[in-house]
């Protein structure tokens, strides 16, 4: 081999390296471009998971005092079905009891009286109903007097 061919393989041998550092100074500026965008991504999906975790918190809060809203007021109808359902039950007592009464007193009346309590009774329900209803028919044509005198 002679010294041309030698100084050519020295310059081809030189060309190669340099193409290899040059690659590898490409590589290495891209491998740090890369990792910094990485870094950057990586804040920003912090940033993400962290906005993400606090507005969890506050829908979680949220949903926890209208889940507490929703146990009161279910106590609450609970305790008034409870006080209606006690008050209920002391009525029918009460009623029971005043029947009873009523049953009692009417066994102790004569038989002859007994006998004319119907038709009193029947009489005392007509004079009511007459005058419910002549009180309706005076108080019909007292709204109609004021609807009429409104609107004159």
């Amino acid at each position: 081999m002679s010294d041309t061919w030698a100084g050519v393989l020295a310059v081809s041998v030189a060309v190669m390296a340099l193409v290899q550092v040059a690659v590898l100074a490409g590589l290495a500026l891209a491998g740090m471009k890369l990792m910094a965008a990485i870094a950057s991504t990586q804040q920003q999906v912090e940033a993400l998971a962290a906005d993400l975790k606090l507005r969890v918190a506050a829908v979680t809060e949220r949903v926890n005092a209208v889940a507490d809203d929703v146990r009161g007021v279910t106590a609450r109808v609970q305790q008034v079905a409870t006080t209606v359902s006690d008050g209920v039950t002391r009525v029918e007592e009460t009623v029971r009891t005043a029947g009873h009464r009523v049953q009692t007193t009417i066994d102790q009346v004569p038989p002859s009286v007994k006998k004319g309590v119907p038709a009193g009774l029947a009489i005392l329900a007509a004079l009511k109903t007459v005058q419910q209803v002549r009180k309706r028919m005076k108080d019909d044509r007292g709204a109609d007097d004021d609807v009429y005198a409104a609107t004159s």
